[in-house]
């Protein structure tokens, strides 16, 4: 099959363990804080994990996690121009000051763990890998922590891999309504879900369909799941196309961990995540599944491809979108 040889050329890659538990300008602080009394004391920064022996594009997704993990980890002194400076080789000012400032909280220092980073489009010569990132923000009031899906974008030359643009930094926080949809209640308070707030705010502001939450809650029932994405943090347009994503119209979302294992980690066919991709595929209200196996072949509702092998994409059908092109 042309996509396993395409695997096999790959497998030279890797990925992060599983997780514990608008771009113009500085973005309005948030208002839960934790005790400030050891605000003043940010912890040393920490090298981000290893990625697994598993990852495809290896050195295309550490490239990514370093843009990461340099726009999330500061000390309160630092402009956004240090960040800036600071990096990786290869990537222009231009494009470096914008992605600092979005993520810069001036007077207070950040420090980024990498959740995890997911393919969100992969051309031979441009790639968007999307990293959720935890970041706590240290300011005199206390400590804050926001979990964002960051979407960067990655180009390719003679030279090797260099920044290009930070398109996403999870979109701004959105309060919790008052009212909220049985839907979006059973996703939110789900302690089996684990969701970037990126996510949840997506579902707050309610940019989710309601049977895609719902399709959730009962996924959840069969193994606990790790989401990376809904909307914001995911390219707009299926990447490298003028098709808008069913992540735009609010239809799909991608996840990363079934049970405590790694999609990336967890491809042998009688998997815990072979058989939840099963399980999927088994329920009508899934319109497609992108994931390490194309379970009715070609051109089915469940497909393959090189993207697909570090995360599992469900979409429910397009009637219900909240979004049409």
């Amino acid at each position: 099959m042309k996509n396993l040889m395409l695997l096999a050329a790959f497998a030279t890659s890797v990925v992060l363990p599983a997780p514990a538990s608008g771009m113009d300008g500085a973005r309005a602080p948030a208002p839960a804080f934790a005790p400030a009394d050891s605000a003043s004391l940010p912890p040393p920064v920490a090298r981000p994990a290893e990625l697994s022996d598993s990852e495809l594009e290896r050195e295309l997704k550490r490239f990514a996690v370093e843009v990461a993990h340099a726009l999330t980890n500061y000390e309160a002194d630092d402009t956004a121009a240090d960040i800036a400076a600071r990096l990786p080789e290869r990537s222009s000012p231009e494009a470096a000051m914008p992605a600092a400032l979005a993520l810069h909280h001036e007077g207070s220092w950040s420090r980024g763990r990498i959740v995890y980073p997911q393919f969100g489009g992969l051309l031979p010569e441009r790639a968007s890998v999307m990293i959720v990132v935890e970041q706590k923000i240290g300011t005199p009031a206390g400590i804050r922590t926001e979990m964002r899906a960051l979407d960067i974008r990655i180009g390719r030359d003679a030279e090797g891999w260099r920044f290009e643009q930070l398109a996403s930094d999870g979109g701004e926080p959105v309060p919790r309504p008052d009212v909220l949809s049985p839907e979006a209640r059973a996703v939110l308070d789900n302690p089996r879900i684990e969701l970037p707030d990126s996510a949840r705010w997506d579902i707050h502001a309610g940019r989710v369909a309601p049977e895609l939450l719902a399709l959730m809650a009962r996924a959840a029932e069969q193994e606990p799941i790790g989401v990376i994405v809904f909307d914001n943090g995911h390219p707009w347009n299926i990447f490298g196309t003028d098709r808008m994503s069913d992540h735009s119209r609010g239809v799909a979302v991608d996840v990363h961990r079934i049970g405590d294992r790694l999609v990336i980690d967890d491809r042998a066919e009688g998997s815990l995540t072979h058989d939840f991709v099963k399980w999927l595929y088994d329920q009508p209200d899934v319109a497609n599944i992108g994931s390490p196996w194309a379970l009715d072949g070609f051109g089915g509702r469940s497909f393959t491809d090189l993207l697909h092998q570090d995360h599992l994409h469900i979409a429910v059908p397009r009637e219900h979108a909240l979004r049409t092109d």
